[in-house]
């Protein structure tokens, strides 16, 4: 393995890690810190990247409280917020912009990864190139996810500063975000094979702590992230033909390109009750009262009947029927109690759901009482579940990719014919194991779950959950047979992961029927892609090359919809 000495590194080691905002806490404590050691290797480098990238895998404070709720959130409607002329504005900008940060912090460690292994002879290369792979396809997961909020992006010559110590010549260029996914998508395909063959280093599942150094399991990541870049890019736009070579590619040699299928498969970072590695699902939902709001728009799908009413001796009577209704809203949401405020009566009981957001209906009903609840007694209306089956539940592992989207995935391909032809029952089939893994994975977690409201409902059984995926397969609420995936796409990621949910409603304009109503503010409507953050706009030379299409407005490379019309 490649080592330099400490001394060498002072100056452009303490530069980036000074500049990639990498501190000692960084690093957890079983993991070799270069803070601490006389040493500086790869190993701890691909550490160094998965940090950096993990503040977006995990279900922590910085997404809840900041990225998730009051920013992807909103635009995906996955949460529930407040009708106002500064609706689609964040509600903290500096989430935003710390994903940006954070993935230049990344893409630095990465660098010296490439610089170090570089200089190493083809034995030492043979032990190191699995860190480098990993790496690899855990920064290109955070770098499309990036480009899918900001569009063109410095990449292929961005972070030399740390290697050469030229400050003028560090600033890089802007590559197109159609450049940037071409070449990921193509370097995933090279790098997928090379798990099977390639050394495991004796520290290796130490130091990986997302797949534990199974290699299976980085081949099925690598493969399953391909696919889904490749869909992104396959309904439109300049890599089209790209997208549905690798979908076919893949989706017919299943032996050579296996992908994330099963719950086993699924890709995840522990969560870890100790040492830096330290999570708690849902962080960051209990620190502002509307972080935790339900949507509207999603309970209003999984309530399909239309009956809210919760007034009768059964608190679910009226409200959710088993065998029509979404068994996931049992343990996503609570049905709350609602008292009028000056008859003193329980008028309600029961989830709530508009067209909009749970906030703007209560508002509409009763008027101030409902937000000094919400306020006072910090409970309020259908409110993501407390101590149930994700937040504060310490046995829920942070997911980075599950299986029920891989076959929402697949289901889309042979419905659309991307890459392949189209096959209604292969769709049919894929959809259902996609909504019965997803309804199957929910209640896995309530039902190993630590707090107090897991396991307040029996779970389905297979017989059920199957029957509920055929009904909505054939559900003639939907459009088409993709409004149908997509929705209930939609509704697997639900709160978990609202940031591949807005690329989807950018990507396809579903789920049907979300109501995106044009406001007064500075951003009248949901924006297809956010601005450049300020540190880009004032240092970045390369800023002005690009700087007419940095609005709002400016439609990604992939996107069907835009300008306002997300509706079909």
């Amino acid at each position: 393995m490649k080592r330099i000495n400490i001394g060498a590194f002072i100056l452009s080691g303490a530069m980036l890690l000074a500049t990639s905002g990498c501190t000692d806490a960084d690093f957890d404590s079983k993991y070799e810190d270069p803070s601490k050691v006389n040493q500086v290797t790869i190993s701890n480098l691909m550490v160094g990247v998965f940090q950096k990238v993990k503040d977006y895998d995990v279900y922590e404070y910085g997404r809840f409280f900041g990225f998730d709720s009051q920013f992807v959130g909103k635009y995906a409607q996955t949460f529930g917020y407040s009708n106002s002329g500064g609706m689609y504005s964040p509600g903290y900008t500096p989430a935003i912009d710390g994903q940006w940060d954070n993935l230049y912090s990344a893409l630095m460690q990465y660098r010296k990864m490439e610089s170090l292994y570089n200089e190493e002879n083809d034995n030492q290369k043979a032990q190191d190139e699995a860190f480098m792979l990993a790496a690899k396809v855990q920064l290109y997961d955070f770098f499309a996810a990036t480009v899918d909020i900001f569009g063109d992006m410095p990449f292929s010559k961005a972070c030399t500063l740390p290697l050469t110590n030229d400050v003028n010549g560090s600033y890089a260029p802007y590559d197109k975000a159609e450049d940037i996914y071409k070449t990921i998508l193509d370097e995933l395909k090279e790098i997928a094979p090379r798990f099977r063959s390639v050394t495991t280093p004796k520290n290796f599942s130490t130091q990986d702590f997302i797949n534990l150094g199974d290699m299976k399991k980085w081949e099925r990541y690598a493969n399953s992230l391909r696919l889904r870049l490749a869909m992104r890019v396959a309904a439109q736009g300049a890599l089209q033909a790209e997208g549905r070579a690798a979908i076919k590619e893949i989706l017919e040699n299943p032996a050579d390109y296996p992908l994330v299928e099963e719950q086993e498969n699924n890709i995840f970072i522990i969560n870890q009750k100790s040492g830096q590695l330290n999570f708690t699902a849902g962080s960051g939902l209990g620190d502002w009262v509307t972080n935790r709001l339900a949507s509207g728009a999603i309970i209003d799908r999984m309530l399909g009947h239309g009956n809210y009413d919760m007034t009768g001796s059964d608190p679910l009577s009226g409200v959710y029927i088993k065998g029509e209704d979404d068994p996931r809203i049992l343990l996503n949401y609570n049905p709350v109690t609602i008292t009028n405020r000056e008859t003193g009566e329980v008028d309600e009981h029961r989830y709530l759901g508009t067209d909009l957001t749970v906030a703007d209906e209560l508002t509409e009903y009763y008027n101030s009482q409902a937000q000094d609840e919400v306020n006072t007694a910090n409970k309020g209306f259908s409110q993501i579940t407390q101590r149930g089956f994700f937040w504060e539940n310490d046995k829920f592992d942070m997911l980075i990719m599950a299986s029920p989207e891989i076959h929402f995935l697949k289901a889309e391909a042979y419905a659309m014919g991307y890459g392949v032809a189209q096959d209604m029952a292969k769709a049919e089939e894929e959809f259902k194991m996609a909504v019965s893994q997803s309804i199957a994975l929910y209640y896995y977690y309530d039902s190993i779950g630590s707090g107090e409201n897991c396991r307040r409902y029996d779970a389905p059984t297979d017989e059920e959950i199957a029957a509920f995926a055929d009904a909505k397969w054939n559900d003639t609420a939907y459009a088409d047979q993709l409004d149908a995936i997509i929705t209930q796409k939609w509704l697997h990621f639900g709160f978990l992961v609202s940031r591949e949910a807005w690329s989807d409603i950018r990507r396809t304009g579903y789920p049907s029927g979300l109501v995106f109503p044009e406001v007064s503010g500075t951003i009248p409507n949901v924006p297809n892609r956010w601005r450049y953050p300020s540190t880009e706009v004032n240092y970045n030379p390369y800023y002005k090359d690009i700087a007419a299409k940095d609005t709002y407005t400016e439609k990604l490379f992939w996107a069907k919809y835009g300008d306002t019309d997300y509706s079909l």
